[in-house]
């Protein structure tokens, strides 16, 4: 099997290379060359519109202004004369949203796609995406050079790349996050939580004592993709979709993990939580990860996917600016999944793909710009501490906390509170984490289409609720189970074992 324990230190030294581009003499001179496509497609005339759909917690207030910003900074530093539009759906309503966008046809140029959140295998074979490794060669080298080639060679489908990764750290670690005072209050000991059961008892503490209150946030964005590594298993194509091997198996034997005892447990605690008022009852309709109702304290804890060095900053954030507590539930753990958690893939319908690869390039590889994109305008939307940190205020109209998901993080102004060695640490964590047997695997789903579209609806109808909570698994389970079989499921897990077992022989 290809390894890919080299890929961060390639990928670092890319990004400091990069790096430079935000602060060494003309950045035009630096990025593009002299005659490249960057040149070639400025428009002195009327700006070209490039539309970039993403997901987060919805549009940003003052967008406008960012998006002006980046076109005339974009036209003095390269002259590009483009109008940028970023097009924000909240999590929840995103998928919904994109496949709408799709199956219309509508133009637009860029859009985020994952393995959780509009899935990027299902849109590549819908045939979404423009297969990428040409204009990327083209217009795009110093974005290709930034990563190494196991990276680029993970996130490919059927030989082609359709997305650009989002360099940040790779690897799952499920964490479960809880506000300090509460912790200190009710004497929990976070060092001893193994597993998200082992809170039980002290959320029904703090209900007891604080009955209006919901101690455990969930939400529609789903739960079973922020703590599938600490029941032990990674998916094939998404969580959301049957067919996973069990995290060490190296014999890779696909399974139906929605018919496993890890999950039905999970969905009878979730149930049982529920019931006792630990997580509310409408939760399956509560969108943004619950964020808001995090910030107004009728929520004390959380679970997430991916602990990385700087996220008590954001998390604190997320609880008001509360100072909180983590416990992991898992070992940093590094899948195919993971590799395809954020990218970013231009539309079969865009009618400058050249010029939307050359943005991204530029996203991918600019700090300025890149820091613009994710933070604003200094001054305006953010204040510049003296240490170089950055003071955000949600009250300022853009503060979309996605830096993850646009492009390079490595290249981000660190938030106030993080540690200056953010990024180095991180590189550490993606080091020395664990690797799946399957790594590298990316599963082709064209002779199974239908019927991954079939369960897919049938996880929409009984997914969420079980995971949230809302329905008892004890006479739902089965029901659900059955109609993943009637949708399909078997046939999927069988073909998704035979390319697995075909890649196995062929990476011996």
């Amino acid at each position: 099997m290809r390894k890919l324990k080299k890929w961060a230190a390639l990928g670092m030294a890319g990004i400091l290379a990069a790096g430079c581009l935000a602060g060494c003499g003309d950045k035009k001179e630096e990025a593009s060359g002299e005659g490249t496509a960057q040149e070639k497609t400025a428009d002195k005339g009327e700006a070209v519109t490039l539309k970039w759909y993403l997901a987060g917690s919805g549009p940003q207030a003052d967008v406008v202004t960012v998006q002006n910003a980046v076109n005339q900074y974009l036209k003095d530093n390269y002259d590009m004369n483009v109008d940028l539009q970023i097009i924000a759906t909240d999590y929840a309503n995103y998928p919904q949203k994109m496949q709408m966008v799709i199956s219309s046809g509508e133009e637009y140029d860029i859009c985020w796609t994952s393995s959780w959140n509009n899935n990027y295998y299902d849109n590549v074979n819908k045939n979404a995406f423009i297969p990428m490794d040409e204009l990327l060669e083209k217009e795009a080298p110093e974005l290709l050079a930034s990563m190494d080639t196991s990276i680029w060679d993970a996130v490919r489908v059927k030989g082609n790349i359709y997305g650009v990764p989002s360099q940040q750290i790779f690897p799952k670690q499920n964490y479960v996050v809880i506000v300090k005072e509460y912790a200190d209050k009710y004497g929990l000991d976070v060092s001893k939580v193994r597993k998200l059961s082992d809170l039980e008892e002290f959320f029904k503490a703090v209900k007891e004592d604080n009955p209006d209150m919901y101690p455990f946030a969930a939400s529609s964005n789903g739960l079973m993709g922020k703590h599938n590594v600490a029941l032990g298993y990674e998916s094939i194509v998404s969580v959301n979709i049957p067919g996973a091997v069990k995290i060490g198996d190296d014999g890779l034997k696909v399974y139906n993990q929605f018919e496993s005892e890890e999950v039905k447990e999970f969905y009878e605690m979730m149930y049982r939580w529920e019931q006792e008022g630990l997580v509310r009852k409408d939760a399956v309709t509560v969108a943004d990860n619950a964020v808001p109702d995090m910030k107004a304290g009728k929520h004390i804890a959380a679970i997430n996917a991916t602990y990385k060095p700087g996220v008590e900053t954001l998390e604190s954030g997320n609880f008001g600016g509360k100072e909180v507590v983590f416990a992991t539930l898992s070992e940093p753990y590094l899948a195919t999944e993971n590799l395809v958690s954020s990218l970013n893939a231009v539309s079969q319908t865009s009618k400058h793909p050249e010029l939307a690869v050359q943005f991204l390039n530029l996203v991918n590889t600019d700090k300025d710009l890149y820091n613009l994109l994710c933070f604003g305008v200094e001054g305006t939307h953010y204040i510049l501490n003296e240490d170089g940190t950055v003071k955000t205020d949600d009250a300022k109209g853009y503060n979309p906390n996605v830096d993850w998901m646009m492009g390079n993080q490595f290249n981000g102004l660190l938030r106030e509170g993080q540690d200056a060695d953010v990024w180095e640490e991180t590189k550490k964590i993606n080091d020395s984490a664990v690797e799946s047997k399957a790594l590298g695997f990316a599963f082709d789903s064209t002779t199974v289409t239908n019927e991954i579209a079939s369960v897919s609806a049938v996880y929409d109808q009984y997914g969420k609720s079980l995971e949230t909570g809302g329905t008892d698994p004890a006479s739902v389970l089965p029901e659900f189970q059955e109609k993943l079989k009637t949708a399909g499921a078997d046939k999927i897990i069988e073909e998704m074992q035979r390319q697995i077992d075909e890649w196995k022989s062929a990476n011996k």
